[in-house]
């Protein structure tokens, strides 16, 4: 998961990590569809922070303001807000997707890391404790985040202020694409 996109989403994908994911698309901006890491490239063909750059950019100024970044927020809230109640419960939380712009993939549900990531999550969130996690209760992560990203100060958010994603580390091992690495001696 991009930092970018942590951090814009919400509070804790928030605090890296947060609003889960409020986690469904928005509709494609003007321009051409957005993408995110394993999702289809942007418009400029970029994957990675780049293209979800893209799609919190909603007017294409190449800067993306606090009001842009939480209507896109507030666009996945309800995405993900399947019963329309205006909170998201765990379980909401932990259907909606992570990836703007990839679909969920099909087979057998998460697993129990990524269960105990959205409980954590949502714990986080849930401000008041009362099951559900409204947009009030994003907001202020969300924004801490966002100001994080904006170097300068100016109230926006632009491509260099993006931090460099640290390098993939390859895990994969027997049954992987790539051999496991062999052990000297």
């Amino acid at each position: 998961m991009t930092m970018f996109r942590m951090a814009l989403l919400g509070a804790a994908i928030l605090a890296g990590a947060a609003a889960p994911a409020l986690a469904q698309p928005a509709p494609p901006p003007a321009g051409g569809p957005g993408g995110a890491p394993g999702g289809p490239p942007g418009p400029r063909g970029e994957r990675g922070p780049g293209a979800m750059f893209n799609q919190f950019d909603t007017n294409r100024d190449g800067r993306v303001t606090w009001d842009e970044a939480w209507g896109v927020i507030q666009q996945r809230f309800q995405a993900a807000d399947t019963d329309r109640d205006g909170g998201l419960t765990q379980d909401e939380m932990a259907n909606a997707r992570l990836r703007p712009g990839a679909p969920r993939p099909e087979g057998p549900p998460p697993g129990p890391q990524r269960e105990r990531m959205v409980g954590m999550m949502f714990r986080a969130l849930d401000a008041n404790r009362d099951g559900k996690v409204t947009p009030e209760e994003i907001r202020p992560a969300a924004e801490a985040r966002f100001r994080s990203f904006d170097a300068n100060g100016d109230g926006a958010v632009t491509r260099d202020e993006l931090p460099t994603p640290p390098p993939r580390r390859d895990h994969r091992g027997p049954g992987g694409d790539r051999p496991a690495p062999t052990q000297p001696g």
